[in-house]
């Protein structure tokens, strides 16, 4: 019942991007509903009756939502047009990330330098890249920009662990093979991390929403709309899911020199796939 009304509230407020203050609105609205469909229940209705009726005395939304609608827009072609400053939080953050990852390269410098062993000097730098990468992910994700709203806290916290997660397997893979591990093993270790991760980044791929800044109503209706982002998240996330798949095949066999390849492909791939799903739907 609760995913059915969070269903039918987000339907009710769809077109209005999720500030923070829209979010605690649709919650409140969200946990109203929930009480009062209790309430009739307690009555001795069913759940889909007490729905119904429920719906039916929460009344007619449709001023408060085009008024959110139009505050929305202005909101939006407003902040197009404002200067987005960088929070001191996250100032702190980069530089915390920043200065993890060059006492990171610095260490990893020292000990190449000092014993020529690249197995030793990968296992140096692994634990900073690593952790300076997913603080780098959060605050990049949770920044509000000139063009894009920040990312909810709670799922950029899940897409920088899930980072973390995924560049730990490619680390941890890449150690195993340069000890003289089968390659088979190998992969078996990176599967190990790489599929949870990947799974949670499919996930928040098709349960994303646009954070873009649109210029104009239409643009809003579009990104907003669940078929839309819906085909988009699938198509990307299996197109990601190759290319972490192709990453480690292409630097096992080709070279790491060459693993950049796939991930520069895949790029170009994700603009042409949203450029022509923007196309078909206009």
């Amino acid at each position: 019942m609760k995913e059915r009304v969070k269903n039918y509230i987000d339907s009710l407020f769809s077109g209005i991007y999720d500030t923070d203050e829209v979010i605690e609105l649709k919650e409140e609205v969200v946990s109203n509903l929930l009480e009062k469909i209790e309430d009739i229940i307690n009555e001795g209705y069913n759940e889909n009756e007490a729905f119904k009726r429920a719906i039916s005395e929460l009344g007619n939304m449709n001023e408060l939502i085009q008024g959110l609608k139009e505050t929305s827009h202005q909101e939006v072609c407003q902040a197009i047009d404002k200067k987005q400053p960088v929070g001191t939080k996250h100032v702190i953050g980069y530089i915390i990330a920043s200065t993890i990852l060059l006492l990171g390269i610095m260490l990893s410098g020292m000990t190449y330098f000092d014993t020529n062993d690249l197995l030793r000097t990968t296992a140096t730098i692994m634990p900073s890249f690593i952790i300076s990468v997913g603080i780098f992910a959060y605050f990049g994700l949770t920044q509000e920009t000139k063009h894009n709203y920040g990312m909810i806290k709670k799922r950029a916290l899940v897409y920088s662990i899930s980072t973390m997660v995924f560049l730990s397997g490619v680390f941890i893979a890449g150690l195993t093979f340069l000890k003289g591990t089968q390659l088979a093993k190998v992969l078996g270790v990176f599967m190990i991390f790489s599929i949870p991760s990947t799974i949670a980044f499919i996930y928040l791929g098709l349960t994303e929403q646009s954070r873009s800044k649109a210029i104009n109503q239409e643009q809003m209706e579009h990104y907003s709309d669940p078929k839309t982002m819906m085909i988009f998240g699938k198509i990307i996330a299996a197109l990601w899911i190759f290319t972490f798949g192709a990453i480690p095949l292409v630097g096992f066999r080709l070279g790491w020199r060459y693993a950049w390849i796939p991930f520069v492909l895949a790029t170009g791939l994700h603009l042409i796939i949203e450029a022509v799903i923007a196309s078909h739907h206009k």
